[in-house]
């Protein structure tokens, strides 16, 4: 069906003045994995630009033009597609692949650009910190040279320690403690980073105000067993993208894998016949073995043999949308978790990191010890373990002290 669709409308398009980057145009929407009814909608968009076109050049200016000017009073007489919503994607598909539309930088030019190069290659090479510390750091270092109009070097050493202090309780004040405080935390070390590199004269960072975040405050949030079950059961595995959302739950909820390490799973670490993951852990930055359970293993083998898209992605996740094949990002794992959670009916902030701590609870309940857990989960430190014995009823109920003055029940 797809190559009679291509070889229709290669017919359609013989006329066009845009012919010949419209044969290009197909061949890029086929590699991406559309299907053939969007094939023939992008492409009766973009011919219907192509006819309007004429010799206008090809840019975002024209394209903006042909939507906002043409599209709402177009009398062409020809079949065309009028659909608003399709066009701007058929078209920013076409300036995409055309070259029309240059890459944005991940940072903006001139000085803070480059200081923030500097600052990311220093966090990721010498500090050596996960990706997604790296993100929020950068995000809150580009926030603040942002905020604070910085565009020079010579406007850094008029910083004092009374503005980092405005600036850091004006931006707090919108956000719970535990974010309060990483903003404090990710200024200090910026400011430390601007210290060592001459731009300020001196350690700004005793200035940055602390927030009540006590450690291990909160209780972490599990489901139950026949919740952790419904939300598993809720993929249809008649379909490949069930097949795909069901393994990568159990991944989670099964040996407490991080919606990165589900994503960044690889088919090298998938050892069937040993029955085993090998996981790369992005905070430890090693390679772990951690043993599958039978449903595991099954729920995988029907992913790879049934459900997972021919491609050359090394992932073992990978997308099934256009672009098909592209390896799954860790917000599409836990967007997956939270939608199929709302469906389900499950109550509460359902995540990935949810059915971590549900991992760690139900060890703990089982008579694990806090280091096998931590072995599991892949924490640096067993201090961030303990705040799972909080959660164990049934020992803690062991080591509880009568309130004083109560009477004592008799059994």
């Amino acid at each position: 069906m797809l190559e009679d669709t291509i070889r229709q409308l290669l017919v359609q398009i013989r006329a066009n003045a845009l012919a010949p980057l419209l044969e290009q145009y197909i061949a890029y929407l086929v590699s991406r994995g559309n299907a053939a009814s969007t094939l023939r909608e992008y492409v009766s968009a973009v011919e219907h630009f192509g006819r309007w076109l004429r010799r206008r050049p090809l840019d975002r200016a024209t394209v903006w033009q042909f939507m906002h000017r043409h599209l709402p009073v177009c009398r062409c007489r020809r079949p065309v597609n009028r659909d608003a919503a399709q066009c701007r994607l058929a078209l920013d598909h076409l300036l995409k692949m055309s070259g029309a539309v240059a890459p944005r930088s991940k940072f903006p030019p001139g000085f803070v650009g480059d200081l923030l190069r500097r600052y990311e290659e220093r966090l990721v090479t010498v500090q050596g910190l996960a990706a997604g510390t790296v993100h929020r750091q950068l995000t809150t270092a580009r926030t603040m040279l942002t905020r604070l109009r910085i565009q020079r070097p010579c406007q850094l050493l008029t910083w004092t320690p009374e503005r980092i202090e405005r600036y850091v309780c004006s931006e707090a004040r919108y956000y719970q403690p535990s974010s309060a405080h990483n903003i404090a935390c990710a200024t200090r070390a910026l400011l430390r980073f601007l210290l060592q590199e001459g731009l300020i004269r001196r350690d700004l960072s005793a200035a940055v105000p602390t927030f009540a975040n006590w450690r291990l405050a909160a209780l972490p949030e599990t489901l139950r067993a026949e919740e952790v079950v419904r939300l598993i059961n809720m993929p249809d595995v008649r379909t490949a993208i069930g097949l795909r959302d069901r393994a990568m739950l159990l991944c989670m909820s099964e040996l407490g894998l991080r919606a990165s390490e589900v994503a960044s799973l690889e088919l090298d670490g998938v050892n069937f016949t040993a029955n085993v993951l090998q996981l790369r852990r992005s905070k430890k930055r090693e390679s772990t073995l951690l043993p599958m359970t039978r449903r595991l293993s099954g729920a995988l083998k029907a992913y790879l043999r049934h459900g997972r898209p021919t491609c050359t992605s090394q992932q073992v996740f990978v997308t099934h949308q256009p672009p098909v094949g592209k390896p799954i990002q860790p917000g599409r794992v836990s967007n997956m978790v939270w939608s199929l959670g709302r469906r389900s009916g499950l109550q509460g902030q359902i995540s990935a990191h949810v059915l971590r701590h549900s991992v760690a609870s139900r060890m703990l309940s089982a008579g694990a010890s806090l280091k096998r857990i931590a072995d599991l989960l892949g924490h640096q430190s067993i201090d961030t373990t303990t705040i799972y014995a909080k959660v164990d009823l049934n020992a803690l109920s062991q080591v509880a002290l009568p309130w004083p003055g109560a009477k004592e029940v008799q059994p």
